[in-house]
C-alpha cells in the first residue's frame, strides 16, 4: 500500500539566485515573532521566496501540486517585515474570497476597490525557466539544497 502524504519547502533566494532551504516550522517561527526569530544574512534586503507544496509518496517526494513565489522584506536586523507579509497575505485571501461573496454596497456604487488587487500584486515575483527548474529540482530532492 501506497501512503500520500503532502509536505510544504520554503526555499529563499540570495541576490545571486542562491537556493537557501527554510524550515516550514522556522518560517512560521519567523511570522510569529520576528523580534526573536530573524536571518541576519538577508538584513535589510528584500529577497524572493519559493513556497513549494511537494506530493510524498512512501515518504519520498513525487511530485509538485502548487508553487508560489512571492517577496520577503527584512529590516536592518533581519527581522521578517510581518505586517506587509500579513497584508499582502489578507489581500490574496480576499481576492480569492472576492468572486464568491458579493459586495452589494460596492456593487450599487459601481465602484471597482482594485486595493487588494493591487497589495497582492506587489508581492510576487516570476522566475526565469532554468530558476524554476532548480526549484523544481531542490523540491524534489534532486539537487542538494543549502539550509538556513
Amino acid at each position: 500500500m501506497v501512503t500520500v502524504s503532502y509536505s510544504t519547502r520554503i526555499y529563499i533566494l540570495g541576490p545571486d539566485d542562491t537556493l537557501y532551504r527554510l524550515a516550514s516550522a522556522t518560517f512560521s517561527r519567523m511570522v510569529d515573532d520576528p523580534k526573536r526569530h530573524r536571518l541576519e544574512r538577508f538584513a535589510g534586503q528584500r529577497v524572493r521566496m519559493a513556497e513549494v507544496v511537494v506530493e510524498v509518496r512512501d515518504r519520498a517526494p513525487y511530485a509538485v501540486v502548487r508553487l508560489v513565489y512571492e517577496m520577503l522584506g527584512f529590516d536592518a536586523e533581519g527581522r521578517l517585515d510581518r505586517d506587509v507579509f500579513i497584508r499582502r497575505n489578507t489581500a490574496l485571501a480576499e481576492l480569492a474570497i472576492d468572486p464568491v461573496v458579493p459586495r452589494m454596497a460596492d456593487a450599487e456604487k459601481g465602484v471597482v476597490d482594485a486595493g487588494s488587487r493591487f497589495v497582492a500584486r506587489g508581492g510576487f515575483w516570476h522566475p526565469s525557466a532554468a530558476l524554476e527548474q532548480e526549484i523544481l529540482r531542490a523540491a524534489l530532492d534532486e539537487t542538494p539544497c543549502m539550509r538556513l
